[in-house]
């Protein structure tokens, strides 16, 4: 099987990785960075090259689209001009669905794509960051086109050897459940460090004073900003939402911080460490 891979981040680089170990399979992975491309097929984490993915698409069985939303929805364009086999499969792994599944709902009406987005990642960027452990028991929805329906048991079969957690969700859910689980939490890590900077100066000045906490809730801030600027402005409506309930929350902190509310400030307090206890307990139905 033909599997083309447009994309050798660290997402990308770990499907191919993976997908390439299979005795069926041959890998092609697109990107645009030569060295990238270099990296992948001497480490064979590829089995084959190219900078262009219409060169390659036509010889495809699965495509998958592993870049940021802005290039997805550019290659899905590119790719519905073209003639592709009768029986591919397109799929991407974009962090954000509804922009997305309606470029595929309008540019590629006659092919079986399914939309893809799993919980899994890093901070890390780049082809040298390839893991074959990355998606294993991480949940992996799958949100089909028409096309795409009748298509998904095979596509999860061709996944199955990244022993990933297959699940389906309504496409607005997705994106609304990602900007308070994943987007948000991002603003929040950014905005931390940069009002940290602006009220402690360099962050080389008093990083060696911060604890766990600071750490913690920072790390994330260290990912790449353009994929990040990409990912918040592709989920606009609903991060925007969210933002603003955070914001609401923090303002209910301040508000029981100026009235010396202890008995308010310990209930808010209680009901998160209450909902964080039990963040990770898995649901009996799921």
């Amino acid at each position: 099987m033909n599997i083309v891979v447009q994309g050798l981040g660290e997402m990308g680089a770990s499907l191919a990785l993976i997908l390439n170990q299979q005795s069926d399979n041959h890998v092609i992975g697109v990107d645009t960075k030569d060295a990238t491309r270099k990296a992948a097929l001497k480490s064979n984490i590829v089995s084959e090259i190219s900078d262009n993915l219409i060169d390659v698409a036509g010889q495809a069985d699965i495509i998958i689209l592993a870049t940021p939303v802005s290039i997805i929805k550019q290659a899905m364009k590119e790719l519905s001009k073209i003639i592709l086999k009768s029986n591919v499969i397109i799929t991407d792994t974009g962090s954000t669905k509804n922009e997305i599944m309606a470029f595929a709902n309008s540019e590629l009406q006659h092919v079986a794509f399914i939309g893809g987005h799993a919980m899994a990642g890093t901070h890390k960027t780049g082809v040298t960051y390839a893991d074959e452990r990355l998606y294993v028991g991480t949940p992996y929805f799958l949100i089909p086109n028409q096309m795409g329906q009748q298509r998904i048991k095979q596509l999860k079969t061709v996944l199955a050897p990244i022993q990933a957690h297959f699940t389906s969700i309504d496409v607005t859910a997705h994106d609304d459940l990602m900007a308070m689980v994943s987007d948000v939490p991002h603003i929040v890590a950014f905005a931390l460090v940069n009002a940290a900077v602006k009220q402690l100066g360099p962050s080389e000045n008093f990083g060696q004073y911060v604890a766990g906490g600071f750490k913690d809730t920072t790390r994330i801030a260290q990912s790449d900003p353009k994929l990040w600027t990409d990912v918040l402005l592709s989920n606009k409506a609903s991060v925007l939402t969210n933002n603003r309930a955070l914001i609401a929350e923090l303002e209910a902190f301040n508000q029981a911080l100026t009235a010396d509310d202890a008995m308010n400030l310990t209930k808010m307090i209680h009901a998160a460490q209450i909902s964080r206890q039990r963040l990770l307990v898995r649901r009996n139905d799921d």
